[in-house]
């Protein structure tokens, strides 16, 4: 038996593109360097990604501060609410979201398979995660009970007591699981360091760290050929 544990942004769906998006909607200009777009925006919401968990803030408010703060370094005009308007658009565009046609062959031959047991781990407050949970219809393929969500636990990726808490609700052994998920220092670190195998999807094109995962990938179709080479 194999477990597979999938994280959900950037790994599930990609939301990249609509972060973008909904900056440039707001600010009325077209972002070019979206790659550093992207890389200041996720270091800014790490910083308060504890107290988005704890539910000190909401994820409203740690997107609005990213974007006001990406706005800054990157020199674009922005008035100061329109960080929260990012935010907003950024959740109107999420409404709309949906799996890649890739992504629902790779869950669908995943649930196919008996030797497969499937769960989520994915970082954030419990509500909007649901949320997506809901949105993308992931329910389809995973168990309520086998989607954990740090907001819900006293822990943050990359806390190795995550994955001790799947093995136990998958009842395997860490050499028969595999974590799948778009952040090294949160999901493949973590992975790694309890034991498990690891499937980056290096959407970004980051450098490879010292410590590599199993498999590399940049997208999904690049996932959905590694799982059934490797995998399934």
């Amino acid at each position: 038996m194999t477990g597979i544990v999938f994280d959900i942004d950037d790994t599930l769906y990609c939301r990249q593109d609509m972060l973008v998006r909904a900056a440039e909607i707001v600010l009325g200009v077209k972002i070019d360097d979206w790659a550093r777009f992207i890389t200041i925006f996720y270091e800014k919401s790490e910083i308060n990604m504890s107290k988005l968990e704890s539910g000190e803030v909401t994820t409203r408010e740690i997107n609005g501060w990213g974007y006001c703060e990406t706005f800054k370094l990157m020199g674009l005009p922005y008035h100061e609410d329109d960080g929260v308007k990012s935010a907003d658009a950024y959740l109107e565009l999420q409404s709309h979201m949906k799996l890649s046609d890739a992504m629902v062959s790779i869950l669908d031959n995943c649930k196919a398979d008996p030797n497969i047991k499937l769960a989520i781990l994915t970082a954030g407050e419990s509500q909007h995660q649901w949320h997506k949970v809901e949105m993308l219809g992931l329910e389809r393929w995973f168990t309520r009970a086998d989607v954990v969500i740090t907001g819900e636990t006293p822990y943050t990726k990359p806390d190795v007591r995550l994955m001790r808490m799947l093995e136990k609700k998958l009842n395997l052994q860490p050499s028969d699981l595999w974590m799948i998920g778009d952040s090294y220092k949160h999901d493949i670190s973590g992975a790694i360091e309890a034991g498990w195998h690891s499937l980056w999807i290096n959407r970004r094109g980051l450098p490879s760290p010292e410590l590599c995962p199993d498999i590399e990938v940049r997208n999904d179709k690049e996932l959905e050929d590694a799982l059934a080479n490797r995998i399934l």
